[in-house]
C-alpha cells in the first residue's frame, strides 16, 4: 500500500503522453523522490522503463487502429540520433559525476537548467503564432539536432518529453497533435537505447519487482486513457495542456534546485 501513490502518479503522469508528446519522467521522478520510499537511482530506473512502456503502448494503439499520423520512416533519422545522442549523454553524465561526486551540486545544476529550458520553451508555445517555425527539411538537420537534443535530454535525466513537441513544432513546423505522436515515437527510439545501456553496463539498481510491475500497468493504463482523450482534443486543447505541464515541471524544479542547492 506505501506504492500506491507511486502508482497513482505514474498513471497521471502517463495521460501526458498521447496527449502532448510528454514522456512523465520530469513528473515521475522528482515527486517520487520526495516520497522517500526508494533510492535515487531506482526512482530514475523505474521512472524511464515506466516511460518506455507508455509510449510503445500508445505507439501500438495507434498502429492497430491506423490511427497514427506519424510518418516513421521520415522520422527515423531524428529518432535513431536522438537515441545515440542519449547514449552519449548518459556516458557523459555519468563521467562528471565521477569527477563532481557532489550528488546535490548536479541535481541543483541540473535543474537549474530545466528551470531555463522550460521557460523559454513556454515562451515560444505562448507566442509561437507570432514568431512561427522554420521548416527545415532532411535528414541532416533532422540528425543533427536529434543528437544534439537527445545528449542533452540524457545529460539532464528527463528523456528529452517536455521539449519535443516545442522542437517538432518549431524545427519542422508540424502541428501540435501530430508532433505528440512523434515525439512519442522519439522517445521510444531514445528510451531503448538508454535502458539498453543500463543493462549492457551493468547498472541496474535494486528495486522491487513488484513495483515496476505495478508501474508499467499504470503507464499502459494512462496511455488507454490519455489516447482516448486526446482523440476528443484539438490543437489548442493539446498547447493548453502543454503550457500547464510546462508550468508544472518549472514548480518541481525550482522545488529541486531549493532542495538540491539550499537545504
Amino acid at each position: 500500500m506505501r506504492y500506491l501513490p507511486v502508482f497513482v502518479v505514474c498513471f497521471l503522469a502517463s495521460l501526458l503522453g498521447p496527449l502532448c508528446g510528454i514522456g512523465g519522467g520530469v513528473i515521475i521522478k522528482p515527486i517520487v523522490d520526495a516520497m522517500g520510499v526508494m533510492g535515487v537511482s531506482a526512482v530514475s530506473f523505474l521512472s524511464s522503463v515506466s516511460v518506455l512502456v507508455m509510449s510503445l503502448s500508445t505507439l501500438a494503439q495507434n498502429t492497430f487502429t491506423r490511427s497514427s499520423s506519424v510518418d516513421s520512416r521520415g522520422l527515423l533519422p531524428i529518432a535513431i540520433s536522438s537515441a545515440v545522442g542519449g547514449v552519449a549523454g548518459k556516458a557523459l553524465f555519468n563521467m562528471l559525476a565521477d569527477l563532481f561526486p557532489d550528488a546535490d551540486l548536479v541535481g541543483a545544476v541540473q535543474a537549474a537548467i530545466i528551470i531555463v529550458l522550460s521557460a523559454l520553451v513556454l515562451t515560444y508555445t505562448l507566442n509561437k503564432r507570432r514568431l512561427g517555425s522554420l521548416k527545415l527539411s532532411g535528414s541532416a538537420p533532422q540528425t543533427v539536432i536529434g543528437f544534439l537534443a537527445g545528449a542533452c535530454w540524457s545529460f539532464l535525466g528527463i528523456g528529452g518529453g517536455p521539449f519535443n513537441l516545442a522542437i517538432l513544432v518549431f524545427f519542422f513546423a508540424m502541428e501540435s497533435k501530430v508532433a505528440a505522436q512523434a515525439s512519442l515515437f522519439i522517445i521510444a527510439f531514445s528510451q531503448t537505447a538508454s535502458l539498453v545501456y543500463t543493462l549492457a553496463s551493468g547498472s541496474v539498481p535494486v528495486f522491487d519487482p513488484l513495483v515496476l510491475a505495478g508501474m508499467c500497468v499504470m503507464a499502459i493504463a494512462g496511455s488507454v486513457v490519455g489516447r482516448r482523450i486526446s482523440r476528443r482534443v484539438d490543437g489548442s486543447t493539446v498547447d493548453r495542456l502543454y503550457v500547464l505541464a510546462l508550468g508544472l515541471i518549472i514548480v518541481l524544479s525550482a522545488y529541486n534546485f531549493v532542495r538540491f542547492a539550499l537545504l
